[in-house]
């Protein structure tokens, strides 16, 4: 039983590093991309190949330069855990919304994090990602949504998002 514990303990805690990774990229928060990684770590994202801690550096303002919004989904993730290494093969869908001739254009990526984790001091980070691209679609000409978002919270790519004020009232001690 303690076996399927801590295999149960592990798979949680490496599925939320990576879904640390996508409330990063989306919000635009640099050290909270940048947590995820092991200062050793790698990072083949196709447009960037480099030393995951860097990889905030080149992201961030790309997005923020090239796309009014971005939300990363996370399908499925088979991890595979042997001691303090891990595999996890995770589908994503990605989706960049941009102006395009005035239209709203979007570019909807999907594909596969293949990572390899570490555990050290009892932490899970990925030590090596490689982004493997399966296809990418590209909604050109659209016009703005048939909901009006004028009467909902509207999201923010960096710490004004409300959701930063969630997890700061949740850390605080009633």
């Amino acid at each position: 039983m303690d076996d399927i514990l801590t295999e149960l303990v592990d798979h949680h805690r490496i599925r939320q590093v990576l879904e640390r990774y996508c409330r990063g990229i989306d919000r635009l928060d640099a050290a909270l991309i940048d947590s995820v990684y092991w200062d050793d770590a790698t990072d083949n994202h196709g447009i960037y190949v480099g030393p995951g801690p860097g990889f905030s550096a080149f992201i961030v303002p790309m997005l923020r330069d090239a796309f009014e919004r971005t939300m990363h989904f996370l399908g499925q993730s088979n991890i595979a855990v042997t001691g303090s290494r891990a595999a996890a093969d995770s589908y994503f869908l990605a989706y960049h919304t941009r102006r395009e001739d005035g239209a709203l254009a979007i570019d909807v990526a999907a594909g596969r994090y293949a990572d390899m984790l570490e555990r050290r001091g009892g932490e899970w980070r990925i030590r090596d990602r490689t982004v493997v691209m399966d296809w990418v679609e590209t909604r050109r000409g659209l016009q703005d949504a048939a909901l009006a978002l004028d009467g909902f919270v509207n999201g923010c790519r960096d710490a004004d998002d409300v959701s930063y004020r969630a997890y700061a009232w949740a850390r605080e001690t009633p």
